[in-house]
């Protein structure tokens, strides 16, 4: 007698890949034992292996319940076909071969084996299709995709194959499948701006096709599945901060040393972390008698002059103008804190953004305080930069072109300024021209 069973190949996981095991007969007579993965993702948490199915508790999240349903519907489905076919063909013909050929048929029908070269591609196609050319393929500002931009785009796939969108083709990618992948995200713990990064990530695959494949899709349609972000309340390291760290004597541990080195490079020039590497004596140019920093963008590609200000110059000198090797951003990150702390950058910052409240089913605005030190990153010295230059009254346009922003609206994002500190600045202004 044949006996279907489907086992999810990561039980720990929220959800995972349902892998079906098919077997017939018994080891004291002819035992057949055939499996395949289905493409089909359950949901760990619900799934009840003895009686193969999702069990849906009352309190179930509402985004989640419409999809056990239809998953349990397919399962059962599946099984039946299975028990069908195997009824109706040779024991000898019973393998992995037409297991996987009649799931296909049931779950993916635009995978099966005899599949036209015309078929529609689905959106996980897409994206792999997209990252494999990724090295080799030169963008609208004739440079390949670096590896941190290209990252986003692996992370994005991996999301889609995660929620169980392989059969989602690009034609399928509609306002109906935008909802149900912010929901997904919100679902798992993901931020708005987050999602919004994702979502450019989807739109920029579906851009790269050729436009008879594209046509129509909602998901590019403009106005119909926006990529919303919001604005963080990040923090910025004002003069007196940045002079704190300084001052640290952290001759016992070197390696914070070189991170709070490299942190105040930043600070001071408004850089990105990706191209710290760069502020050293190879990219020195003078101009009319003023060294500077001469470099074009890594992330951007957008050509800049940074003038070398007095506080870092001490630190080009400690290192012969040739500054440690950039070490990985996780890790960074992680010495800076350690160096703000010792700081004692203590001061409770707030920080608010949409996400979805444990125990509640619909995202809302969260509000999480911790000192200073534990909201500090590489990018910290970056949007402090902006900021203080901003405090001195350097105008935006000055400051736009040392940090290679291209609009002022993306720009205004990095000040980090009070109302109380924006009226001290205008009264500042005013008494200074009063006459």
């Amino acid at each position: 007698m044949a006996k279907v069973k489907f086992e999810l190949l990561k039980k720990k996981a929220d959800r995972a890949e349902f892998q079906l095991v098919f077997t017939q007969g018994s080891p004291k007579t002819r035992y057949i034992r055939a499996r395949c993965r289905t493409g089909l993702y359950g949901f760990c948490e619900y799934w009840n292996d003895k009686e193969q199915t999702h069990k849906i508790p009352k309190n179930i999240n509402p985004l989640y319940r419409a999809d056990v349903i239809e998953i349990n519907k397919q399962i059962a489905t599946l099984r039946t076909e299975v028990e069908t076919a195997a009824a109706n063909t040779a024991e000898s013909a019973l393998n992995r071969a037409w297991l996987a050929a009649i799931v296909d048929e049931v779950l993916h029908p635009t995978k099966a084996i005899d599949e036209p070269e015309d078929a529609p591609r689905t959106l996980i196609q897409a994206f792999e299709d997209f990252i494999a050319a990724a090295p080799t393929t030169i963008r609208h500002k004739g440079k390949p995709i670096c590896a941190a931009r290209l990252n986003h785009y692996k992370q994005t796939l991996h999301i889609l194959q995660a929620m169980g969108a392989d059969g989602v083709t690009i034609e399928h990618a509609d306002k109906s499948f935008y909802d149900s992948f912010v929901r997904y995200m919100y679902a798992n713990g993901y931020k708005q701006n987050t999602i919004a990064t994702r979502i450019k990530c989807i739109k920029s695959v579906i851009n790269s096709l050729p436009m008879a494949e594209r046509v129509g899709c909602e998901f590019v349609e403009r106005g119909k599945c926006a990529a919303a972000n919001e604005d963080i309340d990040n923090v910025a390291l004002n003069e007196k901060e940045l002079l704190a760290l300084a001052n640290l004597d952290l001759s016992a541990n070197p390696y914070l040393d070189r991170v709070r080195d490299q942190f105040l490079l930043l600070a001071w020039t408004g850089c990105r972390y990706s191209d710290l590497g760069k502020l050293s004596r190879r990219y020195i140019v003078n101009e009319d008698g003023e060294d500077c920093f001469k470099l074009e963008q890594q992330k951007t590609g957008a050509k800049v002059v940074i003038p070398i200000l007095p506080p870092i110059v001490p630190i080009l000198e400690k290192y012969d103008y040739q500054p440690p090797r950039p070490i990985s951003n996780q890790r960074f990150n992680d010495y800076v804190k350690e160096v703000a702390q010792m700081a004692h950058l203590d001061d409770e910052v707030a920080v608010t953004h949409t996400q979805q409240i444990k125990g509640d089913f619909t995202p809302g605005r969260v509000e999480t305080r911790r000192p200073k030190w534990q909201a500090i990153t590489a990018h910290t010295a970056r949007r402090s930069f902006a900021t203080n230059m901003y405090k001195r009254g350097f105008p935006t346009l000055a400051i736009m072109a040392i940090t290679g922003h291209k609009t002022e609206k993306s720009f205004l994002t990095y000040i980090k300024v009070s109302e109380s500190e924006n009226a001290k600045m205008v009264l500042h202004q005013f008494k200074s021209q009063w006459k």
